[in-house]
């Protein structure tokens, strides 16, 4: 049975999550005032650490992904775009 998981994102280049094998990442919001990604995921697959790429507006892009999303921060003074960088491989 697939379900919906959720991960606190830090505001870096790359961030590395740990999820499921093949989760489909859905989409990114700020909540309580801490951007967040949302995807959907199978529990009972092996985790894997996956890489998230966050590029705030005007700056240089290199591998970026498959775009996931954008948030705002700060009223909208930052804004960035999240793109999924794939799965670690090891």
């Amino acid at each position: 049975m697939r379900t919906i998981w959720k991960w606190a994102l830090d505001v870096q280049d790359v961030c590395t999550i740990r999820m499921p094998m093949s989760a489909s990442l859905l989409t990114v919001a700020v909540q309580d005032g801490a951007p967040c990604i949302w995807a959907l995921v199978d529990p009972a697959q092996p985790s894997r650490e996956r890489r998230i790429r966050i590029y705030g507006t005007g700056h240089s892009i290199n591998e970026p992904g498959r775009y996931i999303g954008t948030f705002q921060l700060l009223g909208g003074t930052l804004v960035f775009h999240v793109f999924d960088g794939g799965e670690v491989l090891s």
